[in-house]
């Protein structure tokens, strides 16, 4: 989808509002990986396991070691408990971390280009590595199609990724 422009639409503009909500985070998922299971069986097994785990609480000790790296990375944040999520905000760069019983993830604005964009995803795969190790989980990066630790190795990729909805964003306001 990101490398699609709005005039490959027949009608871009009944399209904005679809385009738009697939584009308006980019997003890194952590969910239980066998070493002998691909990302897609893991991911099935995850939403299969996430129908009976609804409404267990996170790890609480996980969140504690998620929370204080996440302060420590990007200073003042403010979290939010519920009954089975965990969640926590940093305000000036927009980015959230969600823990529930059996994954986490982590969202970002396409709000960054270039330079920027590249300080925002540094910090999500510093957070993301973070919860790696709290959690046990496996980090993906779905944009790119790879593990986080793969991905923290070139950045670059993923800044392609903000650039190109940036510029899908400004061609649909023309």
């Amino acid at each position: 989808m990101l490398g699609e422009s709005l005039d490959e639409y027949p009608d871009s503009r009944s399209n904005l509002f679809r385009l738009r909500s697939s584009l308006m985070s980019y997003d890194l998922s952590f969910i239980p990986k066998l070493a002998n299971q691909s990302w897609d069986e893991a991911r099935d097994a995850a939403e299969e396991a996430a129908q009976f785990e609804a409404t267990m609480p996170p790890d609480a000790r996980a969140w504690e070691l998620i929370t204080d790296a996440t302060q420590h990375i990007l200073g003042e944040i403010s979290t939010h408990v519920g009954p089975d999520f965990y969640e926590l905000d940093h305000e000036p760069t927009g980015i959230q971390v969600t823990l529930f019983s059996n994954e986490a993830g982590i969202t970002a604005p396409y709000w960054y280009r270039g330079d920027d964009a590249e300080k925002v995803v540094r910090i999500m795969y510093r957070i993301g590595l973070a919860i790696e190790s709290a959690t046990g989980l496996s980090g993906y990066d779905p944009q790119l199609d790879l593990p986080i630790a793969e991905a923290a190795l070139d950045t670059g990729l993923a800044v392609q990724a903000f650039d190109q909805a940036a510029s899908i964003f400004k061609q649909a306001e023309t």
